[in-house]
């Protein structure tokens, strides 16, 4: 009897000591193994790079909460070379092959399962997240018949409308100083998300947000929401909980995710609903092609899966819309950004564009999408120089190496290995570019004068590829371009522009650190997109 109440007796304090002590022996002698593994058997152990981030994926969580995480990964470039491994099951490529051999078409690769955890829940499956390669192939043939050149050409006409009502808010009279014209201080971060999200949602859902319209908008904010919401994913999926982060997602976690999503983003995601709701009665509706509204979305309704010959589903273009605005939004408007930053710094740059638009168009109505704006070498010098220097998605597109291995740069890699290529640390590759730090434009010009042959420049274009290449390219570059070129040159034309004395808002310090401490360097945070402030500029209406 007493034994067998012996058996039913709790487990005294010791005991549990006893099993906490095991278990976390047991969890210890996991982490030695595993790191010995990383460290010495690991097909990426010969590979350079910091020794704790060769064990563990906290340097690069590190630097993702910190917001440089495009630095860390420069300085380790230069460092250890032009492959560097940034986490245990990680390796990060410099060399001019590389890009090729990781993005390019016959690449064996896929997009990371990171990817998997930006959708809003499990039923969001838009074009960008989709990391089978077969469903991603398919999603994008479709996705292409919105973005053709026909899409493009219409696309312009509303971008010239909202940027002409931008440029007449930029010098509105109320907002004037008395010191020769010149408009208060503008933050151009600001400005551009205004003109850039007005654009995009008159383009993807039928109407425009209104967002750089005088007075109160609660729209306005929500950039800065998303900013915000984006700026908590990312740390996250740089962490050593990534997987779990993605496991946990569609087996409740999506539900809590969406208990603490910010009211104002909520409100956001149901503008698109009704948004997308009301367009497609639009389009439905709208039996006359002639009479349809030709917008992006327009062309999204028409689209085709070519084998079945089915069209997007509502929830389908909801989600499609969605990645396009955000994508989109980001893109254009830390380019610009960054545009406005080193124009107002460069004053011989800016006397050479300014009198390249200026006698190139007679009239602002002449600066459309065409051969004439086409011609305008410097403004799309300005604008590949902008790209390289200050890019939209400053780290890597994570690309994971599919069954059968694949090489790069002449060196294999088996299945499961994680690989790609930063924008901000090939962007300023010295050995590429010379003079990395430098906002040059001339660089993409062939010139006796200058020395640039056609060879460099081809040299330079084929190896820094921001719009990426291949399969997972940005099916909105054409737009994007078109919008870049139209803002940049109806405003230059239009208005003058300085940087506003005394201020230094977006500019690098020496107190920052290496990397950071150039003042003439435009300074961004590393998100997976880019966050940016500033510059803050002046404009006043051209007089001559």
């Amino acid at each position: 009897m007493s034994s067998i109440t012996h058996v039913f007796t709790s487990p005294t304090p010791a005991a549990y000591r006893d099993w906490l002590a095991l278990l976390f022996a047991i969890f210890l002698g996991y982490l030695i193994a595993r790191a010995v593994y990383d460290v010495f058997f690991h097909p990426l152990a010969n590979y350079p790079g910091p020794f704790v981030a060769k064990i563990s994926k906290m340097p690069s969580f590190y630097h993702a909460v910190k917001g440089d995480r495009h630095i860390w990964i420069w300085q380790n470039h230069q460092i250890y070379g032009e492959k560097v491994r940034i986490s245990p099951n990680t390796v990060l490529f410099l060399a001019p092959k590389a890009h090729q051999d990781v993005y390019g078409s016959k690449a064996n690769v896929k997009r990371a399962k990171s990817y998997e955890a930006w959708a809003k829940n499990v039923n969001e499956s838009n074009t960008a997240l989709t990391t089978d390669p077969a469903s991603h192939a398919r999603k994008r043939k479709v996705l292409n018949q919105a973005f053709t050149e026909k899409s493009v050409k219409h696309a312009a006409t509303f971008m010239t409308k909202h940027a002409e009502r931008w440029i007449d808010l930029l010098v509105a009279d109320n907002d004037v100083s008395a010191e020769h014209g010149w408009t208060k201080t503008r933050n151009m971060s600001e400005w551009n998300d205004w003109v850039v999200f007005d654009i995009l949602g008159d383009l993807c859902f039928g109407r425009s947000f209104e967002t750089k319209e005088p007075g109160p908008n609660p729209i306005r904010e929500i950039p800065r929401h998303i900013i915000r919401h984006v700026r908590l994913f990312y740390p996250i999926l740089q962490s050593p909980f990534m997987e779990f982060f993605v496991w946990a997602k569609p087996k409740g976690l999506d539900y809590l995710l969406d208990l603490v999503t910010p009211e104002e983003v909520k409100n956001y995601y149901k503008f698109v609903d009704d948004s997308v709701s009301e367009r497609i009665k639009m389009e439905q509706n709208s039996k006359d092609t002639e009479k349809s509204r030709l917008d992006i979305f327009h062309f999204l309704c028409a689209a085709k899966d070519p084998v079945t010959g089915e069209r997007y589903s509502e929830d389908a273009l909801r989600a499609e819309a969605i990645m396009l605005i955000v994508a989109g939004s980001d893109s254009v408007s830390t380019i610009l950004a960054g545009f406005w930053f080193y124009i107002s710094r460069n004053e011989s740059a800016y006397t050479r564009l300014t009198t390249e638009i200026r006698s190139t168009f007679k009239s602002s109505d002449e600066i459309v999408s065409g051969p004439k704006l086409a011609s305008c070498v410097y403004l799309h010098a300005c604008i590949d120089e902008s790209l390289r220097i200050a890019p939209a998605g400053p780290s890597e597109f994570a690309r994971e190496v599919l069954p059968g291995g694949t090489t790069i740069n002449g060196e294999y890699f088996p299945q499961g290995v994680v690989v790609g290529c930063s924008n901000w640390a090939m962007g300023r590759n010295e050995q590429i570019f010379g003079d990395p730090n430098r906002f040059r434009p001339e660089r993409y010009i062939p010139s006796e004068a200058t020395g640039v042959t056609v060879e460099e420049v081809n040299r330079i274009k084929s190896y820094y590829q921001p719009f990426l290449i291949g399969p997972t390219n940005c099916v909105g570059k054409n737009i994007a371009m078109t919008e870049l070129a139209l803002i940049i040159a109806r405003t230059l034309f239009r208005l003058d522009s300085r940087a506003s004395p005394g201020e230094d808002l977006g500019a690098s310090h020496p107190s920052l650190g290496w990397g950071r401490r150039d003042e003439n360097q435009y300074q961004i945070i590393d998100a997976y997109i880019t966050v940016h402030d500033g510059p803050m500029l002046q404009f006043k209406k051209r007089t001559a």
